[in-house]
């Protein structure tokens, strides 16, 4: 019997030490492989941050060209908009004139 028990100890701590070993390379093998992900990961952060960056430059260029162009626009439009009062003031001062001369022209047609 105790020959039984020493052949179940002796397996068993052959299985613990097999079991130990392949414990160990496969954490190493995991850590491995999740370092690589983990490099990969970081490599494409720093793609897409450049990326990003490249964008974001992009973008301040178009909106400074868009701006430039845009500026003349606007002028025009406020130029525009003061021209609008005097206009009104000219087309008044229009009709004041035609109904002044108008005015004139039945005094003078009265007094003939």
């Amino acid at each position: 019997m105790s020959m039984f028990i020493n052949q179940m100890l002796g397996c068993l701590i052959i299985a613990a030490g097999i079991g130990g070993v392949v414990g160990w390379l496969l954490r190493n093998v995991s850590a491995g492989t999740a370092t690589k992900q983990l490099a990969n990961v970081t490599a494409m952060m720093h793609i897409k941050e450049q990326m990003l960056e490249k964008a974001r430059r992009e973008l301040r260029e178009a909106a400074s060209k868009l701006q430039a162009i845009e500026s003349p626009v606007t002028a025009l439009q406020e130029v525009e908009q003061l021209h609008q009062p005097l206009r009104k003031q000219a087309e008044d001062n229009e009709a004041l004139e035609a109904a002044y001369t108008q005015s004139a022209a039945q005094q003078i047609d009265k007094a003939a």
